[in-house]
């Protein structure tokens, strides 16, 4: 049951003048080491559904840089200027359909519908061609199901058995792609020993191959480590100040961001702070974080602050403990920032 194959083989099946369907919204959510694989096959004069054309050098961007593309079928190229000037050149023939009927047609291919009614588009220049159904007296317009020869998916976690669960804008039509082609492949950022069956999202079954991605940067971690000094101490007794435990989270929350986005960013704020035990001058601390969500330019973060060496001013001076257990003195999770104009590592 283990599915997991390389991107190489996840698109060994790609020929010019396939249907491919490719999920997420402008890069996020999108299977870009399964898009890359794509380029070096050569196939072209594809017929590609998906939501947007991305950036021209981002995801779903690098098929229409890459001119394979002949037929698209999308909400909105606006982002991608290479798709607009192919468009006016007669290189690329597009049908623009609005984000709900696009969404819709592919749920209807998915699930062996004949097509959607919907007023969207009746009496503009989306109607022309189609036909109209009344309905109780309201016209619609009957938009046909949508159906490709592969999808390629982006998730965020999978069992090896396929099962797929996506987090925050990442499930932007990936699901609904997942179930509407004759073969799927999932892009996973990692794969877990298990899934609770309520979390998942993509049932196996509809999955026949699964590729570890680029790291999303979700579950990466970072430690420091610091010796609490005389003038981190504030108070009597040598009780060192609780901002000092913060001031560990932010270099610890720098280093992932560096490691991650090859940026510093912003750290926006808290929304949680426990200080669960006393620190005092001469203790050791080690502080760690996880990232553990990851938006467009958020990046959601978990801290916690361990003391690993006890300061025995009542033994000496300069006596001291190693832990055989740690002892947990702070917790705290919060947000960070890093414009998308900074981001230089691949997400």
């Amino acid at each position: 049951m283990n599915k997991v194959i390389s991107a190489e083989e996840a698109v060994a099946g790609a020929r010019d003048g396939m249907t491919l369907m490719i999920g997420g919204f402008l890069g996020n959510g999108t299977p870009e080491k399964i898009v890359d694989a794509l380029l070096a096959t050569g196939a072209k004069e594809l017929t590609l559904i998906c939501n947007d054309t991305g950036f021209p050098d981002k995801g779903i961007g690098k098929l229409i840089a890459g001119r394979r593309v002949k037929k698209l079928y999308a909400s909105h190229i606006g982002t991608n200027p290479l798709a607009g000037e192919q468009l006016n050149a007669g290189e690329i023939e597009i049908e623009f359909c609005p984000q709900g009927t696009l969404a819709e047609r592919v749920r209807a291919g998915g699930n062996g519908l004949g097509g959607v009614l919907t007023p969207t588009g009746v009496g503009t220049m989306v109607a022309e061609g189609k036909q109209i159904v009344a309905v109780g007296g309201r016209e619609y317009l009957l938009e046909t199901p949508l159906r490709a020869d592969m999808a390629f998916v982006r998730a965020s976690a999978a069992d090896r058995r396929g099962n797929l669960v996506y987090r925050g804008t990442s499930e932007n039509f990936n699901p609904l792609m997942a179930t509407a082609a004759d073969r799927v492949i999932a892009e996973v950022g990692e794969i877990v020993a298990g899934i609770a069956p309520e979390q998942v999202k993509t049932p196996g079954a509809l999955v026949d191959g699964l590729v570890i991605g680029n790291a999303s940067g979700v579950g990466m971690t970072a430690t420091v480590r610091s010796r609490m000094s005389a003038h981190d101490a504030h108070y009597g007794g040598e009780l060192v100040d609780g901002a000092r435990m913060l001031q560990l989270f932010g270099d610890v929350a720098t280093e992932l961001l560096i490691r991650r986005d090859g940026d510093e960013g912003l750290f926006a704020g808290y929304d949680k702070v426990e200080f669960l035990a006393p620190v005092y001058a001469g203790d050791y601390i080690e502080a760690t974080g996880r990232i553990a969500r990851v938006g467009n330019s958020s990046r959601r973060m978990v801290f916690e602050a361990r003391k690993v060496i006890r300061a025995r001013t009542d033994v000496s001076a300069s006596a001291a403990d190693a832990l055989e257990e740690p002892v947990v003195v702070c917790r705290a999770s919060g947000a960070c920032v890093v414009p998308v104009s900074c981001q230089r590592k691949t997400r």
